[in-house]
């Protein structure tokens, strides 16, 4: 028991566990608004007040605070810091230039003093590593761990167990009573490290998962209610009820699987490009998709700087559009794409004269010349009489139209509509799970620089998931069922004329 300080904490299920670990890395994942950042802080105030006293009777030990931003820090990290630290300008100081620190020096009831120290570090760019390389420390937190690239860890460990020094301690053999790092997160994509890390979790780690805040039920009005099990709901200003089930219909559904459900996902300070027409419960297949004889394979193609992509599809004969399978190349160069990784499956998967093959690319593709094909575009790549990949089989053809707005309209017309049976037009195999993460999210408009309202840019963001969207587009143009229809609604819809190519498919070698 503290003089100058009383801590009043009740830790949840998942904090009980959490403070009895023995594991040298302890990493907490839970929805938002559950307690996790709290259950950080008073880790580490405990490591301190345990570290052993050192001859001067003091407990002595030195901590590092990781987040990306210095604001993030400041609003988030190191404000929370000081509801169970509080400053008083003599035994907590806070010094508030970077990098931030807090000093603490009060004196405890059985006669030791504190001698603790907290650095709040923004860590995000080369620079900031090199940062920590001269820090000694005795543990360490690293908040939303999941925003984080996988190297802070071992980074930040690395420094741990390093102060105090033997010099000043009673057992020069033990100067360090516990060396732990202790991170926490909201649940980031589920091709993350930290996902990973839950999967097969490090020996010296503990994984700790939070119970939801939420369940799904069919009978309430926004379709979900409280969870029982929820954690730090007696903690929440507003209370559980206005600050989770209010505010589901301002959120997506993927961020609400995120944020209240504490599952993996995406979620972005952008705007979905297909916000209002995705559905991920309705459109994924509930069984797996595979492509069906006597129907033609289109396959859709992007590429250029940022990866080569492919999507597989095919039309039924309700005329639903299905989405078998995705591919895509991480600047790995259009040949040794289309060589290495679609032929090979294409192969496995309809070879043999009673499979049609549509193959529609980038219109841009024309007039870009590849970076290892000297003198060649990309439809050469694939098509050349000679050296082009699928020389002997299909030919691949340029969209008809590079419209970005005509290209989401062919999309949306499949994710809008239903076939005569009452079945979604628009199925997607749920192993596709870049085009399932673009749909959720990350496929996005990037939300503008400035204050107030929020607007957002007029075209789609670039990231590793836009491309293998921008190939789902065109082959969506070409699968759609009326193509002047398509080119009539969009022109009218944006006021601009669409620029249209043949739809005839030629060989460009």
């Amino acid at each position: 028991m503290l003089d100058a300080l009383t801590v009043k904490y009740q830790p949840s299920a998942t904090g009980v566990l959490f403070h009895n670990s023995n594991a040298d890395i302890r990493i907490v994942l839970g929805n938002v608004g559950s307690g996790k950042s709290t259950m950080m802080i008073i880790e580490l105030l405990k490591m301190a007040m345990l570290q052993r006293p050192d001859k001067n009777n003091v407990r002595t030990s030195k901590y590092v605070i990781v987040r990306e931003t210095y604001p993030q820090l400041l609003e988030t990290t190191f404000a929370s810091f000081k509801l169970w630290l509080k400053p008083n300008q003599t035994t907590r100081r806070y010094t508030m230039s970077a990098p931030m620190k807090i000093r603490w020096t009060d004196k405890l009831a059985d006669g030791t003093k504190m001698g603790a120290e907290f650095i709040f570090m923004a860590v995000a760019k080369p620079e900031d590593y090199e940062n920590l390389k001269s820090l000694e420390l005795t543990g360490a937190f690293i908040n939303e761990c999941g925003a984080m690239d996988s190297e802070i860890v071992s980074a930040v460990f690395s420094r741990l167990g390093r102060y105090p020094a033997p010099v000043d301690a009673i057992d020069e053999d033990n100067p360090i009573t516990r060396v732990s790092l202790v991170m926490d997160t909201n649940p980031p994509e589920d091709d993350s490290w930290v996902a990973q890390v839950e999967d097969t979790t490090p020996s010296g780690w503990e994984f700790f998962r939070q119970p939801p805040a939420i369940l799904k039920d069919q009978y309430t009005d926004s379709g979900y209610k409280l969870n029982p099990k929820g954690e730090n709901f007696k903690y929440i200003g507003i209370g559980p009820k206005r600050y989770y089930l209010d505010r589901i219909p301002t959120l997506t559904s993927e961020q609400v699987k995120v944020l209240f459900e504490g599952q993996y996902g995406v979620t972005s300070s952008g705007k979905a490009v297909y916000k209002r027409q995705w559905d991920h419960d309705y459109h994924i297949s509930k069984a797996g998709l595979s492509l069906v004889k006597d129907y033609p394979v289109i396959l859709g193609w992007d590429w250029g700087a940022g990866g080569e992509s492919c999507v597989v599809g095919q039309v039924m004969k309700s005329g639903q559009l299905r989405i078998v399978e995705e591919f895509f190349g991480d600047n790995i160069g259009l040949r040794d794409f289309a060589s290495d990784f679609v032929k090979p499956w294409l192969k496995d998967n309809c070879s043999g004269r009673e499979w049609k093959i549509f193959s529609i690319g980038d219109p841009a593709g024309l007039s870009s010349h590849g970076l290892s094909e000297k003198n060649r575009n990309y439809f050469h790549v694939l098509n050349d009489e000679r050296v082009g990949v699928f020389k002997d089989w299909f030919t691949t053809a340029p969209a008809p139209s590079n419209h970005i707005e005509m290209r989401l309209n062919a999309v949306r017309h499949f994710l809008t509509t239903k076939t005569n049976t009452g079945s979604p037009l628009f199925q997607i195999d749920k192993n596709n799970k870049m085009l399932i993460k673009g749909f959720n999210q990350s496929y996005e408009y990037e939300r503008k620089q400035v204050t107030g309202r929020a607007t957002f840019k007029d075209f789609p963001c670039k990231s590793r998931e836009s491309h293998p969207h921008d190939a789902l587009q065109y082959l969506s143009i070409f699968a759609h069922p009326d193509y002047e229809q398509l080119k009539k609604h969009t022109e009218f819809v944006t006021q601009t004329n669409v620029r249209t190519l043949s739809r005839d498919i030629t060989n460009y070698g």
